[in-house]
């Protein structure tokens, strides 16, 4: 068994690119405001992102490695044109929102740091990512703005240790309540939008068949997704969730922008915390970006059956047309970290139909045959259905009602 996990981890890696992404600035300033905000209380909705998350993702390994192929041509030949198109449309709209807003806060960011206040920041950015989904080589940047977030995260894990949990409210925050207010409907919504959005189930499909995987590896499948969605994830949610509890919430310091969310960090490093914690942001900002413009590609060259190779002029124009797109973020109106989590809300509001559509697929025999879901698989699976649908539907409705 110690064998056969060591085997495992050798060979793991789709799952930590998709919890790498859902790691990014729009869960990180949607769980530092929901602490700020309500202290421990919305701990249940932290905890139930992470189950969900996994998942949900979980759900997404095994459609993409039974069909062998990416969701989009698997609902089209599955379910039809019809459903392809709509779910094609869903998740672009959902996907370009996500990239739209992410260019905006690291437009955002980048003038805070730099001084130099511009929107047209993106147009460097956006030729930057377009290069690189074109024509690679970008693992060594990669690289650099993970090591950022990694390292913000430590700063949040030893702040953690510095600050005074309360256990009594932590333990009342694991009881679900669902306070009234906008702000609750949308902050709940954020946080569960993190872990189950429709652009990296949706990408998940296509990461499992880049790897290669076949039936063979679902075990290894669940493996990395509980490990990568499951632990990493949930530790990121859990740690920084805390300390913004303990640190923000008892002085009543409601976030409006990134500097005020730093001061969650102000314990451990002083007058330092807002540089870091925007080098922080701006490297989870730009790492998002890679897997996100990613993801929008590959439905839309999927539905069209093109090749899904960076050497086919198709798909560099599309990732091309994305970019362009995309470059328009930084003039969308509000302070970008409050436009983060909205842009999370929003984006569950388009989820429940892809994680419905998967669930559906993955119980029909001459589809997955012995590999049909488990009894606690579908358990699961119609969990997060009914609680995303809900908080996706709540968060509408206190939307249009004000």
């Amino acid at each position: 068994m110690l064998e056969r996990w060591r085997q495992y981890a050798r060979q793991m890696g789709p799952a930590w690119i998709i919890a790498a992404d859902a790691s990014g600035p729009a869960t990180l300033a949607s769980l530092c405001i929901a602490g700020s905000l309500y202290g421990y209380s919305m701990l249940w909705v932290v905890l139930l992102s992470v189950v969900f998350g996994a998942t949900a993702q979980y759900l997404a390994a095994r459609i993409g490695i039974i069909e062998g192929r990416g969701i989009i041509a698997t609902v089209e030949d599955r379910l039809g044109p019809v459903w392809g198109w709509i779910l094609t449309v869903d998740a672009l709209l959902v996907t370009w929102l996500a990239a739209l807003v992410l260019m905006n806060a690291l437009t955002g960011v980048t003038s805070l740091i730099t001084d130099i206040h511009t929107p047209f920041w993106s147009i460097p950015f956006s030729i930057i990512i377009g290069v690189f989904l074109v024509r690679g080589g970008y693992r060594w940047f990669e690289i650099l703005c993970k090591s950022l977030i990694v390292f913000v995260l430590a700063c949040f894990v030893i702040t953690l240790w510095m600050v005074d949990l309360s256990w009594r409210d932590i333990g009342m925050g694991l009881i679900p309540t669902i306070p009234g207010g906008m702000d609750s409907a949308l902050m709940m919504a954020a946080i569960m939008g993190g872990a189950v959005h429709i652009t990296i189930i949706g990408l998940h499909t296509y990461n499992t068949n880049a790897k290669g995987w076949t039936r063979r590896d679902l075990k290894l499948a669940r493996f990395d997704n509980a490990v990568s969605m499951g632990v990493a994830f949930g530790l990121y949610s859990v740690v920084i969730f805390f300390v913004a509890a303990a640190v923000l919430h008892p002085h009543n310091i409601r976030i409006v922008t990134a500097t005020d969310a730093a001061l969650s960090l102000e314990p451990l490093l002083g007058r330092g915390a807002m540089h870091i914690f925007m080098l922080g942001v701006w490297g989870a900002a730009f790492s998002t970006l890679f897997p996100t413009m990613l993801a929008a590609t590959c439905f839309l060259v999927d539905k069209m059956k093109w090749p899904l190779y960076r050497k086919d002029k198709r798909f560099a124009w599309t990732v091309v047309a994305g970019c362009l797109i995309v470059s328009f973020g930084p003039f969308l109106k509000g302070g970008f970290f409050l436009l983060l989590p909205i842009m999370l809300a929003l984006g569950l509001c388009g989820t429940p139909l892809i994680i419905a559509v998967i669930m559906y697929l993955l119980n029909k025999r001459d589809i997955a045959a012995d590999d049909r879901n488990s009894t606690v698989l579908n358990i699961l699976g119609a969990i997060t259905l009914v609680v995303t649908t809900f908080l996706a539907v709540r968060f509408i409705f206190m939307k249009l009602t004000g």
